[in-house]
């Protein structure tokens, strides 16, 4: 059974991780880099080290955010992710064989905490928590794609003993309002 549902995205806060750095360092850029938003993350990243010498654009962050979830999916998500910014071949360039044509785009993972209600599976409030993965800029498609999978013994409250095979889903995002998100139960 799939349920459709849309969410908005109501905070997004991305820090750079520099794994060269030491633990105190790493704490201290975090902590400097709190307020970064996606808009500003790209003015901000011509000051930050590199992380590869080889690929300018690789870089590594850390994001948290919030949603409210609306339709056939009740509630609010928290979700932790790490994105890592790089560049793929997305064929070659017509006048030179062999010189690849490089599309800027990021792979993620994380996890979602959600606390709320989904049709069909309870009406009263509960607790799941999924793993995320995903990608963005793929192929030059400037939308975040990204599936979820319930992890097994995360229910609570209402979804607490619920016999599903699987729980997983996923999103389209072109944007941070009404993002089209489905869950597909067996």
């Amino acid at each position: 059974m799939r349920i459709e549902a849309t969410f908005d995205t109501d905070t997004w806060v991305e820090t750079t991780i520099d794994p060269m750095s030491s633990p105190d360092a790493a704490a201290t850029a975090a902590a400097e880099d709190a307020t970064t938003t996606s808009e500003t993350a790209k003015d901000d990243a011509k000051d930050k080290p590199k992380l590869s010498s080889y690929d300018p654009e690789m870089k590594v962050t850390h994001v948290r955010t919030e949603r409210t979830f609306k339709g056939g999916i009740q509630g609010r998500g928290l979700v932790e992710y790490n994105l890592v910014y790089h560049r793929m071949p997305t064929g070659t360039d017509a006048g030179k064989a062999d010189a690849p044509v490089m599309n800027s785009m990021c792979t993620y993972n994380g996890v979602m905490y959600f606390k709320g209600t989904i049709d069909s599976l309870s009406t009263t409030e509960g607790e799941l928590i999924f793993t995320i993965t995903g990608t963005w800029g793929k192929d030059g498609n400037m939308a975040a794609v990204g599936e979820w999978e319930m992890i097994k013994g995360t229910q609570t409250g209402g979804f607490k003993g619920i016999d599903v095979k699987l729980l997983n889903g996923g999103y389209d995002s072109k944007g941070k309002k009404d993002t089209p998100c489905w869950m597909v139960i067996e």
